[in-house]
């Protein structure tokens, strides 16, 4: 740049005629950078929005597929996602079919608890593990067995719901997914340069805005399919179990129910032939306790006797401890009443002793006395139990079992089915022996 002149530095005038001419090249070179740069601009103006048009096509292109790849999942996942909830609400059925079962199931656990409750009121040599003990317990085996079954089923259905519900839910997600997202791709194509909702992004770009891949997206939806299917597929299983078990519990309940029933009538007659026995050892047992009362009676007399010779001689040795000094010599008498006094205590004790084994004696036949009288007590009571209380609810079995005659659930059903083949077949459902 050249130096400013001033009045301190006077140039030539061929100085200041090459400074002009400098001047005029510089201001000439830089015009025709410019025209340059200008021609550039217009070429790359066109080029640029040819590129940025033909960019924006492209992405409305792919925009439009993936709008009709979504749409494809969508109805995929939809149709699924129906049939998932249909066979979840067969299996909600199938849960309430079951859960009636279990609660019919209780009644002839009733009669089975109720028979063997009462019978625990045995006691004793009553209180033993009999064939209708035997037989009660097994058919409680069968019916806890029955039980199990159908709760384990239950709780198999409760997860298979769940795990269906779960299932669901992800279909769900992914729906929902899958719609926000075709309504943001819509969107996206339905925008253009003359769109109102466009604003300035800056660096939207560069920022990390995906977290799967096209492969990684198709295998999601795909897996939720698959899912779902599996689930379907369990759950039709698990009914499929549950039906079969509700068709052969009730021909098993009344295969113990009969063997128990049996049981019961030929005990009933093995109890009343101990009841014989029992009164006769009463008997000799009372006539035992009336002997053995005439014996405490001799003792107590006989130790009554044994006071006054005690209280005379040791009343004696309490006086002569007052006797002076010298006096108070171990003399023969002194010698005789120390000896009489521990001969009648000797006796004392013999006799007390006696009448302690006596006492123990009689206790133990008034013992054994009670447990005789509660033995036919219980034994009576037993009778009545097995008698009246037990098989009387249970030669109502299975007309019971059913909750109403107009119940269409499968548990009840099967029981009215098997009730009539029985009798249709000539079959009797209850012992009519026992009746008697």
């Amino acid at each position: 740049m050249d130096e400013p002149l001033t009045s301190a530095t006077p140039v030539s005038h061929a100085d200041w005629a090459n400074s002009n001419l400098e001047k005029y090249k510089r201001s000439e070179e830089a015009r025709q950078h410019s025209k340059v740069i200008r021609n550039e601009t217009i070429q790359v103006v066109e080029d640029q929005q040819i590129k940025t048009n033909r960019s924006q096509n492209e992405a409305s292109d792919k925009l439009n597929d993936r709008a009709s790849d979504i749409t494809t999942w969508k109805n995929n996942l939809q149709r699924e996602l129906l049939a998932l909830v249909k066979e979840t609400e067969d299996l909600r059925m199938t849960r309430r079919e079951l859960e009636h079962a279990i609660e019919q199931a209780k009644r002839p656990e009733e009669v089975v608890n109720h028979c063997v409750s009462a019978r625990k009121c045995r006691i004793g040599i009553d209180n033993v593990t009999d064939a209708v003990q035997i037989a009660l317990t097994e058919e409680m085996k069968e019916i806890k067995r029955i039980q199990q079954a159908m709760s384990q089923h239950h709780d198999d259905i409760e997860g298979q719901i769940l795990k269906n519900e779960s299932v669901a839910e992800q279909l769900k997600v992914d729906l929902r997914q899958k719609a926000r997202a075709l309504d943001i791709d819509q969107t996206c194509f339905s925008l253009d340069n003359t769109s109102h909702e466009m604003k300035v992004h800056p660096g939207v770009h560069k920022a990390e805005l995906t977290v799967s891949s096209p492969e990684s997206w198709t295998k999601f939806s795909d897996k939720n399919i698959e899912d779902s299917n599996n689930a379907r597929t369990a759950s039709a299983e698990l009914r499929g179990n549950v039906d079969g078990l509700l068709s052969s519990a009730c021909t098993e309940l009344m295969t113990a129910w009969s063997v128990s029933n049996r049981s019961f009538k030929e005990r009933v007659m093995e109890t009343e032939e101990t009841q014989g026995l029992l009164s006769k050892n009463l008997l000799e047992t009372s006539k035992e306790l009336e002997d053995l009362g005439d014996h405490i009676r001799i003792l107590k007399k006989a130790l009554d006797e044994k006071r006054p010779p005690l209280k005379v001689a040791e009343t004696r040795l309490a006086l002569r401890t007052h006797r002076p000094i010298l006096e108070a010599c171990d003399d023969s008498p002194q010698g005789k009443l120390v000896d009489e006094v521990v001969e009648i205590n000797d006796s004392i004790n013999i006799l007390t002793q006696k009448l302690s084994d006596a006492e123990s004696a009689r206790a133990q036949l008034l013992k054994a006395k009670a447990e005789l009288r509660e033995d036919l007590r219980v034994k009576e009571t037993s009778l009545t139990i097995d008698r009246v209380n037990c098989l009387g609810p249970r030669l109502r079995f299975p007309y019971n079992q059913r909750c109403s005659n107009k119940c269409f659930y499968k548990w009840c059903f099967n029981i009215a089915s098997f009730t009539m083949n029985r009798e249709a077949g000539g079959l009797h459902l209850a012992d009519t022996d026992l009746r008697q």
